[in-house]
């Protein structure tokens, strides 16, 4: 099993040059892969964060995703786009190295209220980077959730942990590890008439990064 590779991701291409069966938590980015997947429901993902902030008065809300062609920031960039266009919002995107974690966080933050100081929401998918962005805000002298509210997607230890809590979304990995175990077992068995599980619909969790009814 592989999570959300990249387009072209040299680990997969070896794996399949050597024969070995393989399926992807994620989809693959690029239109020539074949690869089995979960389907982590990306756009969907997306959609929620956005409307959540919306849902609590954000009217400029900034995206802030990784540079990578991964599924997780192709789908919700889609989402995001579609989404600004139809509420008559401005698009406000930018993109950092996933390995500058926090860091690049901070930076593409500092970058964005530099270029952009009216923007009152950032979704920044990666939790490192929704951890940076926070430590920039509170550098800056804006409150959280009062001036700028943040979300992230992955409801792990850093959203539970960052200082406010930040809003994401449960994934419900236990059913996605379990799903992704049966379809690989239908790929090592010959079965192969399932290319594609979709994967339980993502719940949003709120926290005081971007509600200040939150517990």
């Amino acid at each position: 099993m592989v999570i959300e590779p990249v387009a072209d991701d040299p680990n997969v291409e070896q794996l399949q040059r050597r024969g070995i069966r393989l399926v992807s938590i994620g989809r693959q980015p690029g239109a020539d892969s074949a690869l089995p997947y979960i389907d982590l429901q990306g756009r969907e993902t997306g959609r929620l964060l956005l409307e959540h902030l919306r849902d609590q008065g954000a009217r400029r809300i900034a995206l802030l995703i990784g540079s990578q062609a991964r599924h997780s920031y192709v789908d919700v960039e889609q989402a995001y786009r579609e989404f600004v266009e139809a509420s008559g919002m401005p698009c406000l995107v930018i993109k950092a190295d996933e390995t500058g974690g926090e860091e690049a966080g901070m930076q593409a933050c500092r970058d964005l209220l530099g270029e952009h100081p009216g923007i009152d929401a950032i979704c920044a998918p990666v939790d490192a980077f929704a951890v940076g962005a926070v430590r920039a805000l509170k550098e800056m002298g804006r409150r959280i959730p009062d001036d700028v509210r943040v979300v992230t997607r992955y409801d792990g230890l850093r959203a539970q942990n960052c200082q406010p809590p930040l809003t994401a979304v449960n994934l419900h990995l236990d059913q996605i590890a379990s799903l992704a175990i049966e379809l690989l077992f239908e790929q090592i068995n010959g079965r192969t008439g399932r290319s594609v599980v979709r994967g339980p619909r993502p719940d949003l969790v709120v926290r005081a990064s971007s509600s200040r009814d939150a517990d």
